[in-house]
């Protein structure tokens, strides 16, 4: 990466030349709902990082993943697919099991339950919010770590319309059209959009008709209805669709090299870097992938009266998946590995603002109820034990939730506020499984928990340009149930984690409007966190969430945009963080070499699947052409991140991943045509690590399974507008 460096530091150069500033256009000005009422995002006291249409539509944003790599500080490990993401923010891993991610997604103000639901096809995107730190105060629904909110284009009075067709090398097919308007001028407008996305995976089973490796098919269509009936009241009606057809997920076993365990001398770890994987990928054609159904409808009402505002949240959602994949990776017959799930959700949300008139005080309450019905079927298959059909634990999870939140901010004068936050929230769980307790009696487990989530800003506003703040957030996520089937009895559950954060920050914005940056620091502070165990019970090393660890997370996070020539965006975003284990004993190290004097205590180390370092810079480029009506426009990424621990014991790491990514195109009227290179370099360094169980002819054994990156690919696209 070193030749790119010198690049970099050219294209870095206009921002700090004061005179191609004075010269160009400011930048757009764009309105966030980052705490529940429209406002500058540089006038938010807390870190965000603002994904605009812009920057969505030329890097092609359409996963959690794309999301993540835009956003230094959050991270979505996917190693198995679409099927089960792992999303984190600023250092707070995500345990590899359980149905509660540790950051909250929202589509237009509606919580995505479920951990394999938001990894869902994302189209028509007006813009991305990236909430970092704990949002619990306000968004509560397990934004332990921040918040994600997802925001599509709104319905216009004037009719409008495009459709994109795009192709490109992996048999990527994809397709999007929307259009839009009044249907009762000034009373009633809508929004229709349909998308297609086809890709035959980067790499190709070895195995004759065979699934595809890799490959992801997503068809969705939304309808959306705004009614203003009178100037006062206002009501959108989004109704969703998707379906998901993807192969199965690409991965390879790598076999344990070191670390024998105390008596059996079996070796338990890999240690190194995880090497790039030079063999075949293998699926059997009884193994089919994920499948995906799903239907979601909100109703948002908003009343303004002369100095308060309501709004009332109707969401109701349901999934249908299906998850089959070949669990020993290879052309033998041996195991399969499946689970069915079903869900259903369903809140409704009311709250009060006051609208902010210049007041000294101003004020949020609300409150909301919450359902959340979760099945799910373990449907494995272990040929290589004389299996023929399948057959695991089958497990209903039902979460009710209640809460009440409030937000008030008092304004002291010379452009001193400060804000307090408070939510109480209620979680009840039941759970029901066919798994046996020690008594041979199916489990049925229940609990409740109380959950108080502070939250206190101290801000100065030194003038409209300049921003800085302080804040202390407590950040919590409620326990739950472990559904594996081999787990001994106190096993079975894990309580509530938290975490108390510290931040403070800065925003500014230069050159009238033209330059902006934003820094903050932030020290976390988590107790009972909720890690992941192997447990000891049974034939298999299962896999169980508990609460046995505390640590600690600490960083540096910077942004920057600037439009130093008229055209030219720039923008760049980095953080460091410094997260690690302060007080853990992990189980599944207490009879190795490495731990075995501390009884597996592994404090100091780094927590897995977190970078140190993450990079992302990013240029664009617009100018008319000395032909009639004729544009072209250029642009590109660097996307970067250093290397991260596969797991605990930090014996195994992923290399650092870097990813340069380009684009550029003609325009004309209504008509674009665009050229995007991804993974320009050709990087393949590996995605995610994490330890598992590999079937074999002789049983299961301890081994890493490796996610591998795609390689170089290119799209070509055309839309038209109308």
């Amino acid at each position: 990466m070193r030749p790119l460096l010198p690049a970099l530091a050219l294209l870095a150069t206009p921002i700090l030349t004061p005179t191609a500033l004075a010269d160009a256009a400011p930048v757009e000005e764009i309105i966030v709902t980052a705490r529940m009422r429209a406002e500058d995002p540089q006038k938010v006291p807390a870190s965000l990082i603002l994904l605009d249409a812009a920057i969505i539509d030329r890097a092609g944003i359409s996963s959690i993943a794309s999301i993540a790599s835009h956003a230094p500080g959050l991270v979505v490990s996917d190693p198995f697919g679409r099927f089960n993401p792992a999303p984190a923010m600023r250092g707070l891993s995500q345990p590899g099991t359980g149905d509660e991610p540790s950051v909250g997604f929202f589509l237009d103000g509606v919580y995505i339950s479920g951990r394999s639901s938001i990894n869902m096809f994302l189209a028509d995107l007006a813009r991305v919010e990236v909430l970092k730190g704990p949002q619990n105060a306000l968004f509560g629904r397990n934004s332990f770590g921040g918040a994600v909110n997802l925001v599509t284009n709104p319905p216009g009075e004037e009719t409008a319309g495009s459709l994109e067709l795009t192709a490109g090398s992996k048999d990527r097919r994809e397709a999007t059209g929307a259009v839009g308007g009044a249907l009762v001028p000034g009373k009633l407008s809508a929004r229709l959009n349909v998308a297609h996305k086809e890709y035959g995976g980067f790499y190709k089973n070895s195995v004759a008709d065979g699934p595809e490796i890799g490959s992801e098919q997503s068809t969705s269509a939304a309808l959306t209805l705004r009614a203003t009936p009178t100037d006062r009241l206002e009501a959108t009606l989004r109704l969703l669709t998707a379906r998901d057809r993807d192969g199965q997920p690409k991965g390879y076993y790598l076999a344990t090299n070191c670390q024998p365990r105390a008596g059996t001398l079996a070796l338990s770890q890999y240690c190194g870097e995880i090497p790039e994987y030079q063999g075949v990928f293998a699926a059997n054609p009884q193994h089919t992938g994920f499948m995906r159904d799903a239907q979601r409808a909100a109703l948002t009402a908003r009343y303004s009266a002369d100095a308060v505002e309501v709004t009332s949240i109707t969401a109701i959602g349901q999934e249908r998946n299906e998850f089959n994949r070949d669990d020993d990776y290879s052309a033998a017959l041996l195991s399969r590995a499946g689970q069915l799930t079903k869900r259903w959700d369903g809140s409704q949300e009311i709250r009060l603002l006051s609208l902010d008139q210049g007041q000294a005080l101003t004020w949020l309450l609300g409150g909301s109820l919450y359902r959340f019905d979760n099945s799910t079927w373990r449907r494995n298959i272990q040929y290589f034990q004389g299996q023929t059909s399948p057959s695991g634990v089958a497990t209903d999870a039902r979460t009710d939730s209640a809460a009440l939140y409030g937000s008030a901010t008092l304004r002291l004068g010379q452009g001193l506020a400060v804000t307090g936050d408070l939510r109480w929230q209620r979680d009840a769980k039941d759970f029901a499984s066919t798994a046996r307790n020690a008594a041979g009696q199916p489990i049925r487990l229940s609990d409740q928990w109380t959950l108080w989530t502070p939250r206190v800003q101290v801000s100065w506003q030194a003038s409209d340009d300049l921003l800085a703040y302080v804040s202390a957030a407590k950040g919590m996520k409620s326990g739950g149930f472990n559904d594996m089937a081999n787990l001994f009895d106190a096993e079975r559950s894990f309580g509530p984690e938290s975490n108390w954060t510290y931040e403070a920050g800065v925003k500014s914005v230069l050159a009238d409007g033209r330059l902006t940056a934003n820094a903050a620091l932030f020290h976390i502070d988590w107790q009972q966190q909720q890690v992941v165990a192997a447990s000891t019970a049974g034939l298999l090393n299962n896999f169980y969430t508990n609460n046995a660890g505390r640590s600690r997370s600490r960083g540096l996070e910077l942004e920057l945009t600037a439009r130093p020539l008229e055209g030219l965006d720039l923008r760049g975003a980095y953080s460091f963080i410094d997260a690690e284990f302060r007080d853990y004993a992990d189980p599944d190290y207490r009879d190795i070499p490495a731990f075995v004097a501390q009884a597996g205590q592994i404090g100091g180390l780094a927590l897995p699947r977190q970078s140190r370092h993450q990079l992302a810079l990013g240029a664009d480029y617009r100018a008319d052409l000395p032909l009639d009506d004729l544009a072209g426009f250029a642009g590109g990424e660097w996307l970067w991140q250093s290397r991260q621990y596969a797991e605990n014991s930090n014996l195994s790491w992923v290399p650092a991943d870097s990813k340069i990514n380009l684009w550029t195109g003609l325009e004309k009227g209504a008509y674009r045509l665009t050229f995007k290179v991804q993974n320009l370099l050709d990087e393949r360094n590996p995605l995610v690590a994490v330890r598992f169980s590999r079937p074999t002819a002789a049983g299961f054994t301890r081994a890493w399974l490796v996610t591998p990156a795609d390689g170089r690919t290119w799209t070509v696209s055309l839309r038209a507008r109308m």
